[in-house]
């Protein structure tokens, strides 16, 4: 058996086909692109593992049966391959008819393939000893073969003109290899028909193969340009390096002249390439490196910056305007609600910005803190890409890391001038996302320092108000013990002397008029020293709260419910109130009872009060239509317990909500007038003593439901 480069070359076909095609069929072996490059390739392996029997057949019989071995792999090689290019352009719909016809055409030529009207024999050619002589059916074969030939290459070059970003790169990748395959491949015909032009070109469909599986696989392409350049260079530097030498030798005769040159060149070859290499990139990316360069610069200058809004808008503008993408974004972590927030973006459209939110537990953040590098969206999973639900499709994704905690991700839309990101993008995106994570940083710490002050400065002049409010309620009380019982004396009074003088007082209108207004006074003044005594009521409670060394207890929450229905019936002077308590006996709640009684008190009491109000707006338009209602319930989780109260009064507007836990503020204008301490004082009994959560939902003349979030005894 003589084995010479032809049949090498078909053999490194076959085993380079072979390869790589199950490397590509298991990358992802449900996807119509690997699994029909798969099928192409299993084709060029058959015509290779047969072009090289036949080259190493010592008689014509055996060869003329591997000629038409190899020519059975060859007659799918188009069919095949244009069907994985329509998967690979998702148009197997549109083409379905064509796809259909090349493949019956396949199957009529593999038909003759095995006659001698498409292999008639073999015969010597050039010095091939047996090569094939083409049948007449072989001729009109041929031209339909390289017809839909041409017509993949020309389809491939329409949505090439058509694409941007990454398919646009990935698309030229497999025109080139495509080309370069196409060319080495017609190199084998010429001499079925006697031209003396030998198959040169059979070596490079193991490029062509490898090119196109480079291009499935591997995402991350490098500029086909780049990779041009770089291989020109190294065929022109190692063809001086490596051909003077031998052209030395064949002129001078001289071996040792000839190593000497050959060990000269191989040492300065490298050099000289990558010389040529650098200047020659420097060209081509001129573009890049420049805004790669102003990106660098901003990456440094982020961390001056310490309001967080103006952090994520600087960091969107910038990446938009120096790369010029179609749009920018940022999310970052909101922790106490457990979400990422769009904090800014910048598109072309100038679109204000959307409220788009992303909770912790969605997978895509998931795959982010797996991943923690910046990388194409396109490479997530596809139920991953699936449940991402944005207005804007992204290319890249940008993640922001402070240690393990995901501060916050950046998306970038496409590039504005159709290019494709690069390794080098890829490699200044890490180095911004680690200064941007910095500068987050930096912000967050500085808003933290800000509002720990302003609750240091609130807990220091409320801590003065506590200090005083023993010493202050005992004097105020005073006096208000005296106001009470004068403007009670002076109500009895003026009542007993209107039931005497009755007559008198009616038979003349102004003095019936003077002793009606006497009486109003006297009970407005008993009224103010009621609300009164409930503001210095609402001091000492909040007061108290600053004692902490109540002791933790496990008890019924039916039981203080109970006890604070009691307390507002006597409070409001009423023999009922409309509240429906869904607690179980056995439910019990983990706490400090008496502050969670001043909690309950004081949500039950802003209940009825909301719908009292609630009734002197609606009650008189229409008394029947409207119940009042306060519903007490408890739940639980596996570690928390959750008290709500929920009522169907006023409700809260929506300018007021965010006030609502702020001491001295109260809503309570029409029906009683509040002291504003009493929410607060409960917010700060839930969230600083007990470690839990209160928050609400409300909506203006429909109603307020509170939530107390409580953590179980461990």
């Amino acid at each position: 058996m003589k084995i010479t480069f032809w049949a090498l070359s078909g053999l490194i076909n076959g085993i380079t086909s072979t390869a790589l095609g199950l490397l590509v069929y298991y990358k992802n072996r449900k996807n119509p692109t690997n699994i029909t490059y798969s099928l192409f390739c299993l084709s060029v392996s058959i015509w290779s593992y047969s072009y090289f029997f036949w080259q190493v057949s010592s008689d014509a019989k055996s060869a003329l049966f591997w000629c038409r071995a190899l020519m059975a792999g060859a007659i799918f090689i188009p069919a095949l391959y244009f069907h994985h290019i329509c998967a690979l352009l998702n148009i197997r719909s549109q083409k379905k008819k064509l796809l259909i016809l090349a493949y019956i055409f396949c199957g009529v030529s593999f038909l003759f393939n095995f006659t001698p009207l498409f292999v008639k024999s073999v015969s010597k050619k050039l010095w091939f000893e047996y090569w094939p002589d083409a049948g007449i059916v072989y001729s009109p074969f041929l031209i339909i073969w390289s017809l839909l030939s041409c017509y993949y290459i020309y389809t491939i070059i329409k949505f090439l003109n058509n694409s941007i970003g990454e398919k646009k790169n990935q698309l030229r990748y497999i025109l080139v290899g495509t080309v370069l395959g196409w060319f080495g491949g017609i190199t084998n015909f010429p001499l079925w028909f006697n031209i003396p032009f030998p198959p040169i070109g059979n070596i490079l469909l193991s490029v062509y193969i490898a090119i196109v599986a480079y291009a499935i696989i591997r995402y991350r392409l490098m500029d086909i340009k780049i990779a041009v350049t770089r291989a020109g260079i190294f065929l022109i530097v190692y063809t001086f390096v490596l051909g003077i030498p031998f052209v030395i030798l064949g002129r001078t005769g001289s071996g040792l002249l000839a190593t000497t040159l050959a060990v000269i060149f191989a040492t300065m070859g490298p050099l000289i390439y990558r010389f040529l290499q650098r200047k020659a990139e420097s060209v081509l990316l001129t573009q890049q490196r420049h805004y790669q360069k102003i990106l660098l610069q901003a990456a440094l200058g982020m961390v001056t910056e310490h309001n967080l809004n103006k952090l994520s808008r600087l960091i969107v503008y910038i990446l938009r305007k120096t790369i010029n993408l179609n749009f920018s974004a940022i999310f970052i972590s909101d922790k106490k609600n457990q979400l990422y927030k769009l904090e800014a973006i910048q598109n072309r459209d100038n679109s204000d910005k959307q409220d788009i939110n992303i909770n912790e537990e969605h997978p895509f953040i998931f795959y982010l803190k797996k991943n923690r590098e910046p990388f194409f969206f396109e490479e997530m999973p596809v139920y991953i890409k699936s449940s991402f639900d944005l207005p804007l499709k992204p290319r890249i994704i940008i993640p922001a890391f402070a240690g393990s905690d995901l501060l916050a991700f950046i998306l970038l839309g496409e590039k504005s001038n159709t290019q494709h990101y690069t390794e080098e993008d890829i490699n200044v995106f890490k180095i911004l996302s680690r200064q941007a994570a910095l500068a987050i940083q930096n912000c967050i710490f500085f808003e933290e320092s800000k509002d720990a002050q302003q609750r240091m400065f609130s807990a220091e002049k409320l801590a003065s108000i506590g200090g005083m409010a023993d010493g202050v309620a005992h004097q105020i009380k005073n006096r208000l013990n005296q106001f009470s019982m004068a403007s009670g004396e002076l109500k009895l009074e003026i009542e007993d002397f209107i039931a005497k003088h009755d007559k008198l007082i009616n038979n003349d209108q102004e003095l019936n008029k003077t002793f009606s207004y006497l009486k109003k006074i006297a009970v407005s003044l008993i009224e103010n020293v009621k609300k009164t005594d409930g503001i210095i009521k609402g001091i000492l409670d909040f007061a108290k709260v600053e004692k902490k060394e109540n002791f933790f207890t496990v008890f019924s929450l039916n039981e203080i419910a109970g006890l604070s229905y009691n307390l507002l019936m006597i409070k409001h002077e009423i023999s009922a109130l409309p509240i429906t308590i869904k607690i179980d006996d056995k439910d019990i709640v983990y706490g400090i009872k008496s502050q969670l009684t001043e909690v309950v008190y004081n949500m039950l009491d802003n209940a009825y009060e909301a719908i009292q109000e609630k009734k002197m707006i609606v009650g008189k338009k229409e008394p029947e239509t409207f119940i009042p209602s306060i519903e007490l319930r408890l739940t639980h989780t596996q570690d928390r317990q959750v008290i709500k109260i929920s009522d169907n009064g006023i409700g809260i507007k929506e300018e007021d909500k965010h006030k609502i836990f702020a001491p001295f503020f109260t809503t309570k204008s029409s029906y009683k007038s509040g002291s504003g301490i009493g929410v607060y004082v409960v917010k700060r009994i839930v969230e600083e003593n007990h470690k839990g959560k209160i928050w609400f939902v409300s909506a203006y003349m429909k109603g307020t439901d509170f939530f107390i979030e409580l953590p179980k005894n461990q």
